[in-house]
C-alpha cells in the first residue's frame, strides 16, 4: 500500500471518529437537556380535577339545628367526581370560629355497610392534614354522612353560644400519585 492511500485512509478514519464524537456529544447534550429532575416537589395538576360536593347545596341546614348537650345532628351529602379519571379526595373543616368548636365532635364517613370513616374529632382538629383520604372512580358519586355530637359534659356556659365553619372538599389525581399528595 502506498503512503498516499494510507494517509487518505487514515484521514478518512480520523474524520469518522471526529464525526462520531460530535454526534455523541450532541446526542448526550440533547438527552441531558430533555430530562427534567424535580426533587422534593409535588406534581399538582388541578386543572382537570372536578369535584362536586352536594350538587352545590349546603351540607348543613342551619334552620333545623338546635343543639343541646348530648344531642346529635346528622346530615347526608354527596361528593361526585366529575373528572375523567380517578381521584383521591378528602373532606375537612376550615374557618372554624365560635365558643362551641371544642364541644362538638364531628364524624364524616362514607354511607353504607363498612363505610370508611374519613374524619373524627373536634372541628379544630379536622384540618386538611389530619383527615383520611379516600378514592372516587371516574364519574362516581358517594353519599357521605356527617354527624355532629354535642358533648353531654358541656355546662350552662355553652348556652347561647355558636360555632361557624366551612366543610371543604378537594381532590387530586390518582394516576402517578401513590403518595396521595394534594400539592398544598
Amino acid at each position: 500500500m502506498d503512503e498516499r492511500k494510507l494517509k487518505k485512509k487514515l484521514s478518512f478514519m480520523v474524520a469518522i471518529v471526529v464525526l462520531l464524537v460530535f454526534c455523541l456529544t450532541v446526542t448526550s447534550f440533547a438527552l441531558a437537556s430533555s430530562v427534567v429532575q424535580v426533587r422534593n416537589s409535588r406534581f399538582a395538576m388541578s386543572m382537570g380535577v372536578k369535584l362536586d360536593i352536594n350538587e352545590g347545596m349546603p351540607v348543613v341546614d342551619v334552620s333545623d339545628v338546635l343543639y343541646e348537650p348530648g344531642g346529635t345532628y346528622k346530615s347526608e351529602f354527596s361528593v361526585t367526581n366529575d373528572s375523567t379519571f380517578e381521584v383521591w379526595y378528602r373532606i375537612y373543616f376550615t374557618n372554624v370560629e365560635g365558643a362551641l368548636k371544642d364541644d362538638i365532635t364531628v364524624t364524616v364517613k362514607e354511607k353504607g355497610e363498612g363505610g370508611a370513616v374519613l374524619c373524627r374529632g373536634t372541628m379544630n382538629e379536622l384540618t386538611s392534614d389530619k383527615v383520611a383520604i379516600s378514592s372516587l372512580k371516574e364519574k362516581e358519586t358517594k353519599i357521605l354522612c356527617v354527624e355532629f355530637y354535642f358533648s353531654p359534659d358541656a355546662d350552662n356556659s355553652a348556652q347561647g353560644q355558636t360555632v361557624s365553619f366551612n366543610i371543604t372538599a378537594n381532590a387530586t389525581q390518582m394516576k402517578n400519585n401513590l403518595g396521595k399528595n394534594f400539592g398544598n
